[in-house]
């Protein structure tokens, strides 16, 4: 009985730590991929896509499936990945200063801000969702530079928040606690500056991941 169980165990062991060491690898390129600031957005659709390849699909060389994950994204992304740090800078400031301010205006302003900020969050979640779905087939996806394809965009990812609009929700009230816990500990930046929103995201799209799995599994037998 020894004999047989200790190689199950050594083997699910070894999947373990390639899990992880597949994982922290990508965490690495994302930040990596992201020192410019403005390839922030680009990056993380990169590291959302390759978390499907790796994870969903089952392709290798998650280093490479990065980088070439990375280029197609930016390419079709530029314009939008403008936003996303004026955006975050934007609610920092305008957060701090209301903070700052006091008052029944600095309430009300804050009342109208947070809620709003939580909606760009679950937004952001909601897009990272939209593309671990779409990581199975993407070759046909139009650039968020075009009306075209922003609108084809904005609809996926409204359909998802319709279906996962619980998760999404308790996925702002996780994004929320993450950062207050790294204003805190600031070296944690290096481990879960991806991998959260993406965990979260991966979360969001379960039910795709799942049904995805059994598909290849299926096609397989």
């Amino acid at each position: 009985m020894e004999s047989t169980k200790g190689p199950s165990r050594s083997a699910r062991l070894l999947g373990v730590f390639e899990v992880t060491g597949d994982i922290l690898t990508l965490q690495l390129l994302f930040l990596v991929a992201s020192l410019p600031v403005i390839t922030m957005f680009p990056a993380a659709l990169a590291l959302q896509y390759s978390l499907g390849d790796v994870f969903v699909e089952g392709r290798p060389r998650p280093a490479r499936l990065f980088w070439t994950n990375f280029i197609w994204a930016i390419r079709r992304t530029w314009k939008a990945a403008i936003l996303l740090p004026l955006l975050i800078i934007l609610a920092a400031a305008s957060l701090l200063f209301w903070l700052a301010a006091g008052g029944l205006a600095g309430v009300v302003a804050l009342c109208i801000l947070i809620p709003m900020y939580g909606v760009l969050v679950a937004g952001y979640v909601a897009v990272l969702a939209s593309t671990l779905e779409a990581s199975a087939s993407r070759t046909g996806t139009r650039g968020w530079d075009s009306i075209a394809g922003f609108r084809e965009r904005l609809h996926k990812v409204w359909s998802l928040a319709q279906r996962r609009a619980i998760p999404l929700a308790l996925s702002v009230v996780v994004m929320v606690t993450w950062l207050l816990v790294l204003a805190k500990l600031p070296t944690l930046v290096l481990v879960g500056t991806g991998l959260v929103p993406a965990g979260l995201a991966w979360w969001v799209a379960n039910p795709w991941v799942q049904d995805r799995r059994a598909e290849i599994a299926g096609s397989s037998n």
